[in-house]
């Protein structure tokens, strides 16, 4: 059995604005680092040894100011970045209303793919491929992943058997907490978009 405990990055300027980001190396703005600490207060006494992060700047960032309070290492993983976007990195979801792929993208999220960019297919077998690495050579746990909300959307989507439209509409806040218990051939939801602000309410 594994804990698996899903972290979405912390603020930037670029979520503020609607800006599409991808994988550029955009930062945490302050309220995102703030945000990233009080989670990591809620995370002490778990016994969380690794933080497992995707490479881009916002995740990395978050990953290093959780493990700065736990007393943890960070590792990088691949298959945990963003989802690739391709041409639309730098544009505004709103210049994109009118566009067919931009209108699939949330339709037909399993093929929709922004030009030169992945499919959330894609990055579902990629992101779950490098979770279930870390959970069979991992010791112990729980296991603590520093995503990208549909990174997150997709793991959720493999080990809860839920499909990918239906899942646009759950919310991932900013460093917010999604757990799953797993077992053989099966597996537990948790919690879902747990923040220390409201429990994840938005309110």
């Amino acid at each position: 059995m594994s804990i698996i405990l899903l972290v979405r990055h912390g603020e930037t300027d670029w979520n503020r604005s609607g800006q599409i980001m991808g994988d550029q190396p955009i930062p945490l703005n302050p309220h995102g680092a703030v945000q990233a600490h009080q989670l990591a207060a809620c995370l002490k006494g778990c016994g969380i040894q690794t933080i497992y992060s995707s490479p881009v700047a916002r995740a990395v960032q978050t990953a290093e100011i959780l493990a700065s309070v736990l007393g943890a290492r960070v590792t990088l993983l691949p298959g945990l970045s963003e989802i690739g976007v391709g041409e639309w990195a730098g544009r505004f979801w709103k210049d994109l209303a009118d566009e067919p792929i931009k209108n699939d993208y949330y339709a037909k999220p399993r093929e929709a793919r922004p030009p030169g960019g992945e499919t959330l297919a894609e990055v579902q077998d990629r992101a779950v491929a490098a979770v279930e690495e870390v959970c069979r050579n991992g010791t112990g746990g729980p296991f603590l992943f520093v995503s990208h909300a549909d990174v997150i959307r997709s793991v959720l989507a493999h080990y809860l058997y839920l499909d990918f439209v239906g899942l646009r509409r759950a919310r991932i806040d900013h460093a917010s907490l999604t757990a799953l218990r797993l077992a053989e051939g099966a597996a537990e939801l948790l919690c879902l978009n747990y923040t220390p602000a409201a429990a994840g309410l938005g309110l």
